[in-house]
């Protein structure tokens, strides 16, 4: 057997093992066990969908559709227990009141298309992550992180309430929100930077004392396009500006 045919060989052998390795989930179900999990085909759920019940679950929708009748979660803990290293990516959830409800949990979505949610699309918990997702026309919240969570790379639209809306110690980073109704709202010890927020009903970015906004676009938002909680439009030329509020545009 000359080399490019053991080659061959041995490739395929190893992408049986992985294949192997990663459960098939083609049912709602309650995943009881740590380990990678991989959507076989689309699923359609009446209610909640997937009760994460372990920690360190990963769940790759391999580009498949999660739907829903309009009620419950695609993606949800068993109640009151917080779960670590959850995560869950690469497909679409739609028609459910949220796509990953995991209050409790550090989890991560990423690479998730959220639409069409009747409530807050994505409420995860504190030091949670969601990063190049398309949360669009959603019925609540776009996305909803605790204590020090990230929003990064996602595309945040034609949600019926906040875009992003982060607690404290949180960082919202290079994100193209618009048409919510506060684009970006962060808590005390906030980091906002290099995102755009337009065309939102209410406030471009919302933030509370102290923060530090940096390189943001905010435009034709009807509300104020930056706004300090607790103080107003945010003048950082005056004292009582505590928001840090460098090389941003607004228009």
């Amino acid at each position: 057997m000359n080399f490019f045919v053991r080659a061959l060989v041995l490739l395929a052998c190893f992408a049986s093992i992985d294949a192997a390795a990663a459960r098939v989930l083609n049912n709602c179900t309650t995943i009881s066990d740590p380990g990678p999990y991989v959507l076989g085909r689309n699923i359609t759920a009446n209610g909640d969908c997937f009760v994460v019940a372990a920690d360190f679950v990963t769940v790759d929708l391999g580009g498949f559709v999660v739907s829903g009748n309009g009620t419950g979660s695609a993606f949800l803990e068993q109640l009151a227990v917080g779960r670590r290293g959850v995560t869950i990516r690469d497909g679409t959830i739609t028609g459910f009141s949220s796509a990953v409800f995991m209050l409790n949990s550090g989890v991560t979505v990423e690479r998730i298309q959220a639409t069409g949610n009747s409530f807050n699309a994505i409420s995860a918990g504190d030091t949670s992550t969601v990063r190049n997702c398309q949360v669009l026309g959603n019925g609540g919240a776009g996305v909803a992180l605790g204590q020090r969570g990230l929003v990064t790379g996602s595309t945040i639209n034609d949600n019926q309430g906040t875009g992003v809306n982060v607690g404290l110690g949180s960082s919202v980073i290079g994100n193209a929100v618009g048409r919510n109704v506060v684009g970006i709202s962060t808590a005390e010890g906030g980091l906002v930077v290099n995102n755009i927020s337009r065309n939102n009903s209410s406030y471009g970015i919302s933030m509370d004392c102290p923060g530090a906004a940096i390189a943001n676009t905010t435009s034709n938002n009807l509300g104020n396009n930056f706004n300090q909680v607790g103080v107003g439009t945010c003048d950082p030329n005056t004292a009582d500006c505590c928001v840090v509020n460098e090389h941003n545009s607004t228009i």
